[in-house]
């Protein structure tokens, strides 16, 4: 039996409104659909829920697109709800008419509205005729609805034949004539009065530094950080810089001024166009940018107050994984912050805790690398990035050939599980491969030893630079260019510390040093010592922290030393402690 509650709760009606163009918002859609749905509720004495806005505005519903993702699409919001039984069962469903729910192919359509009725949810169209559907629809109303679905696919199918072609023509003016193609500009062009596609003088300056700090180690997150601080300005009203956008900037071929047409399902059509908007960045900023992008997601790095110039270089010589600088403070002693690299592996729990002072290693580390003569240590790398910009474009050549096979069967032969799997797994590789190609691509126009002539110019400047952070987060970019990775093995001895620092630099070779740390105590000043690390300390066949056989057997000998200050030959004061 039925309780009242029950009883109320059947007469609720939600609206769900819907139109296809966003500029039909400017018109008589949304009031019409809305004003339609409040009526039929008076007349027939239902209770009409305006908690729920099931709005879709400028959303088709031709691919079905509008159903899927509760986070964009109001009508994928309102079946989540009838999924988790939070729409009560002979509840309505008010639409303008079927179209406004699916223009999809008849099949998926009726199987939408059909989920929808046996869910015991009524659907109720106003126009043409007015009819309520539900779970208990006799065979006439539901091939009444057959046809008006029917009718909503057929009318989509000629509109989007008929409008493909239209952009079809124009695709193909544009490559023949330049003719106008889009409205749909980059923030920092605009339209002359003669027509003309010209610059915003002051927004295009904004884009070429953001090419520019990217490409000298700044990332998305300091970047808006730098904007935001400096007051300028974000390219719209109201509008604030973000990460989004920003990734959007440097990902934008338009920067280069290309157009890249596109066809049904936003897909490229053909090459893109050069030349079409004005040019605000060379492709050799761009690359540089995209490397130095992908440089970060390859060697991550928090960037805060304090830089860590080795940011995702490190690794332990005991466990093989990365090390993070961490702050520490002893006010009890009177001892200023400092801070301490720690590695990973300790603080997850899955090896011993090994740290060493920051500012010790990292000062040791750059005074050393400033003495370097970056002829020694280049070896062929230079030479090698022409040759792999040629061999990775092959194979990304091969790749977006595959995947252009998929997509043919698919057209040809329909949907495909297993064709849709490889097409997701082939489309990752090209990720990936445009990534290294880009960085190869940056590494041939911005040779090795520009990248260590910049590196020498940072390590002499970084402590006296009017902004420090500026000059660490551009040192750190310089130093991923020309080293590959940095193997640090920490050996303590009550309160010195001594660390045995592998520095690999790209093209193979490496160089080693040993520096000890002494924490200050009572009657004594702390600081450090750096010296190359003695030859009979290294490994036959040469000292590699990478292998954890030589690692192990070098701290052996490390720590049956009764001395280590016979490695010094630069100090410092300091008045801190690891």
């Amino acid at each position: 039996m039925k309780t009242i509650a029950d009883a109320l709760a059947v007469l609720v009606a939600y609206s769900y409104v819907r139109f296809s163009s966003p500029g039909q918002a400017e018109g008589d859609s949304h009031r019409r659909q809305t004003s339609a749905a409040a009526a039929w509720c008076e007349r027939h004495g239902i209770q009409l829920d305006t908690s729920t806005k099931l709005y879709d505005k400028g959303k088709s519903a031709f691919l079905g697109d509008h159903r899927k993702n509760p986070e964009r699409h109001a009508l994928a919001v309102f079946l989540k709800l009838v999924e988790d039984d939070k729409v009560p069962r002979g509840s309505y469903l008010i639409i303008e008419n079927l179209d406004r729910l699916s223009r999809e192919h008849i099949q998926p359509a009726l199987l939408l509205v059909l989920n929808l009725l046996q869910a015991g949810i009524r659907v109720v169209q106003l126009s043409p005729t007015e009819m309520v559907f539900d779970d208990k629809s006799d065979t006439l109303p539901v091939m009444m609805m057959m046809m008006e679905l029917s009718r909503g696919h057929n009318e989509s199918a000629i509109k989007s034949e008929r409008v493909g072609a239209a952009w079809a023509q124009k695709r193909k003016a544009v490559r023949e004539t330049g003719a106008f193609f889009t409205r749909n500009m980059p923030r920092w062009v605009k339209r002359s009065p003669d027509g003309k596609l010209v610059l915003i003088p002051e927004r295009a300056a904004v884009i070429k530094r953001i090419f520019k700090l990217t490409a000298s180690g700044y990332g998305l997150s300091s970047l808006v950080g730098l904007l935001t601080r400096e007051g300028v300005p974000a390219f719209g009203d109201g509008a604030k810089w973000n990460r989004c956008y920003l990734s959007r900037i440097l990902s934008d071929r338009r920067a280069l001024g290309e157009l890249q047409p596109r066809g049904a399902g936003k897909k490229p059509d053909g090459p893109p166009v050069t030349g079409y908007f004005p040019a605000v960045a060379t492709e050799e900023q761009w690359v540089a940018a995209r490397a130095g992008a992908s440089q970060r997601r390859r060697r991550g790095g928090r960037i805060g107050k304090n830089v860590n110039v080795f940011a995702g270089l490190i690794h332990c010589a005991h466990d093989g994984g990365g090390y993070f600088v961490s702050h520490r403070t002893d006010p009890e002693k009177g001892r200023r912050p400092y801070r301490v690299m720690v590695n990973t592996a300790a603080v997850e729990g899955r090896s011993s805790y090994h740290s060493f002072r920051y500012e010790a290693f990292r000062d040791a580390v750059l005074s050393r690398l400033r003495e370097i003569d970056p002829r020694e240590v280049m070896g062929t790398a230079a030479e090698e990035a022409p040759d792999r910009v040629m061999v990775l474009s092959g194979e990304l050549a091969a790749v977006e050939s595959s995947i252009a096979m998929i997509e043919a069967d698919l057209n040809a032969n329909g949907e495909s599980p297993v064709q849709h799997r490889r097409l997701r797994e082939k489309e990752e590789i090209k990720r990936g491969m445009a990534a290294k190609l880009a960085e190869a691509r940056q590494k041939a126009a911005h040779p090795l030893s520009e990248a260590w002539g910049e590196a020498h110019s940072l390590l002499s400047a970084v402590k006296n630079a009017p902004d420090p952070t500026d000059a660490q987060l551009r040192l750190r970019g310089a130093l991923r260019s020309v080293v590959e990775s940095i193997w640090l093995l920490v050996v303590p001895r009550g309160k010195e510390r001594l660390a045995v620092v592998q520095v690999w630099f790209a093209g193979g070779s490496h160089r080693d040093y040993m520096i000890v740390h002494r924490a200050a105590g009572n009657c004594r000043p702390g600081g450090w010592k750096v010296a190359s690390l003695a030859p009979e300390f290294a490994a036959k066949g040469g000292l590699d922290l990478r292998k954890r056989e030589d690692s192990a057997s070098l701290e052996a000998g490390l720590l049956a030393l009764k001395s280590w200050d016979g490695f010094a030959t630069t100090s410092v004061d300091d008045d801190g402690g690891a």
